[in-house]
């Protein structure tokens, strides 16, 4: 009787831990490259693709030229860059209540994060790093580990780091500083300016751009975290935020998309691509989407840069919330490509985003890419 209610013990016992590392903390909305998660209680190792789901027990890694994006369970938004690992030691949520808890550890490479309800509805949301604990106070921020140094910013809202010294670094919304260095020392450096890890250059497109404005603007997005914020700069800033999450409500999503009819032209209205050739000018992108048949039955990409003319024509159809596309075509100069292509709709279905890569297919070191706004 003893063995029996000691093997029913251990049984049970496996089935918990089996139902814990089976609560799923989100979805994954995009991976691109080497995208990997290791379940924790297990050892094995799976390559996540889009819609996977990722666990409570998860152990999410990024490898070179690689990058992935999560939708959480209470609706928040994590975007892991290259060569990155993050921990999830605990996401759970409960929809009835709208509570939860969330802890998740960065141990190399860099994220940005957006909170969801369990922060909004005050549960406990925390990020462990190598150098302290954050406490979020807000809803946008973004961390970057470079060689024991720690970067900070805190784009919307406010966190509190608290250090292994148990002294707390405040930053963000009513703090004098958004931004700061934490080297691996513990020394904190603060700035008005976001620290050159975060620097990301945008084009956005007026209706009589051409390529000798290119330089000025992206030299003006490059100092959109100053003090003295201008509409433009907040319009490219706000760019970056949806290209980073391609992330939506998916109720809403699904009843505009139903109630849309007929077929919509989106044209390019900003871009951040970038060449292996070096500069690139004269980016055009377009997609057409037929809602009434669920469809984008032709899109296309064309730009240049020191080798030629690259040019892709891509298809797809759109899959709820999201776009699900393929490159049919592509080129550079006189030389056939591939390349991939991901796209979402935002809140707002009138505004498409995503990113490309294109590689020349007898030469992969010959390759182009970026992200992209699109607009009727």
């Amino acid at each position: 009787m003893k063995h029996l209610i000691l093997a029913l013990t251990t049984l049970l016992s496996v089935s918990f831990t089996s139902q814990a590392s089976n609560t799923a903390a989100g979805k994954t909305i995009l991976a691109r490259g080497d995208v990997l998660a290791t379940d924790a209680s297990s050892a094995q190792q799976r390559t996540l693709k889009r819609r996977d789901t990722v666990f409570g027990v998860d152990r999410i890694t990024t490898g070179e030229k690689s990058k992935a994006q999560f939708s959480m369970s209470d609706g928040g938004l994590i975007a892991l860059k290259e060569n990155s690992e993050l921990n999830i030691a605990n996401y759970e949520f409960d929809n009835a209540t709208q509570q939860g808890s969330a802890s998740i550890e960065l141990i190399k490479g860099g994220l940005r994060s957006i909170s969801g309800v369990i922060k909004k509805n005050g549960g406990s949301y925390n990020v462990k790093t190598p150098v302290g604990s954050i406490g979020i106070r807000g809803t946008h921020f973004e961390l970057q580990l470079v060689e024991g140094d720690m970067y900070v910013a805190v784009w919307d809202g406010a966190i509190d780091l608290t250090l292994d010294d148990q002294s707390v670094v405040s930053l963000g919304s009513n703090e004098p500083f958004s931004f700061a260095q934490v080297t691996a020392l513990g020394d904190v450096i603060k700035t008005t300016q976001a620290p050159a890890v975060f620097t990301q250059t945008f084009a956005p497109i007026d209706d009589d751009n051409n390529a000798e404005q290119q330089p000025e603007q992206q030299s003006l997005a490059q100092n959109n975290t100053s003090e003295n914020t201008t509409d433009a700069d907040t319009s490219i800033a706000d760019v970056y935020a949806e290209q980073q999450f391609q992330a939506v409500s998916n109720a809403s999503l699904i009843d505009q998309i139903a109630e849309r009819q007929g077929v919509f032209n989106y044209q390019a209205t900003s871009f951040d691509v970038s060449s292996s050739l070096g500069e690139v000018s004269d980016f055009t992108m377009s997609m057409s989407v037929d809602f009434d048949n669920g469809t984008v039955p032709d899109g296309e990409i064309s730009f240049n840069d020191a080798g030629g003319n690259w040019y892709a024509a891509y298809s797809g159809l759109i899959d709820l919330t999201k776009l699900d596309l393929a490159i049919t075509f592509a080129s550079h100069n006189n030389n056939k490509a591939t390349g991939e292509i991901d796209a979402v709709f935002l809140n707002d279905i009138d505004t498409i985003t995503g990113d490309f890569s294109l590689e020349e297919i007898s030469n992969p070191a010959i390759n182009a890419g970026g992200d992209f706004r699109l607009e009727p």
